[in-house]
């Protein structure tokens, strides 16, 4: 009985003290995920009449996490992250959209006009994107039409964030 009952205690302590307090741990290396994705070219597509651009996600995100997409744009020398889905309005009174959509394994860029795109290649070619990954339950507190504001949420939960460039 005596063996026993040592066994069991050493069985409990060695259970125990193996047993870790992750409380304090923050996950650096998985959110947030935030990716420049330059030189992108967007190609026409025959069956839908609109120009797309597909970015791999790898690895997969989980199911509940949230994919927003942020369009750089230069104002007066100053960069400028416009979230998407964006309108322009140009002065001649055509507007071009810009789109996209998500799955877990990719992100599709896709955009259309009422006008041919072909016409104007500053706006189809040479892109740069800004995809940034959350998880679900953050993006439903986030302004997301503010990148800064996102990224400042971001870091107050989990640190400093890294931005990573996609071809």
């Amino acid at each position: 009985m005596k063996k026993i009952f040592l066994l069991l205690s050493a069985i409990s302590t060695l259970a125990v003290t193996s047993c870790g307090n992750d409380d304090d741990y923050v996950d650096y290396d998985t959110y947030p995920e935030v990716f420049d994705v330059t030189d992108v070219d967007f190609v026409p597509e025959a069956e839908t009449g609109r120009y797309a651009a597909y970015v791999p996600l790898e690895p997969a995100i989980f199911s509940s996490d949230v994919v927003l997409v942020y369009r750089e744009t230069v104002d007066d020398g100053t960069v400028v992250w416009q979230p998407i889905p964006r309108t322009l309005y140009l002065d001649n009174g055509e507007e071009v959209d810009y789109d996209f959509n998500f799955t877990q394994n990719d992100v599709l860029l896709f955009m259309g006009s009422t006008y041919d795109l072909a016409e104007t290649p500053q706006f189809t070619q040479n892109q740069v994107f800004r995809i940034v990954l959350v998880p679900g339950w953050v993006a439903q507190s986030l302004d997301t039409n503010d990148y800064n504001a996102v990224i400042s949420a971001m870091e107050e939960q989990n640190g400093p964030v890294q931005i990573e460039t996609l071809k």
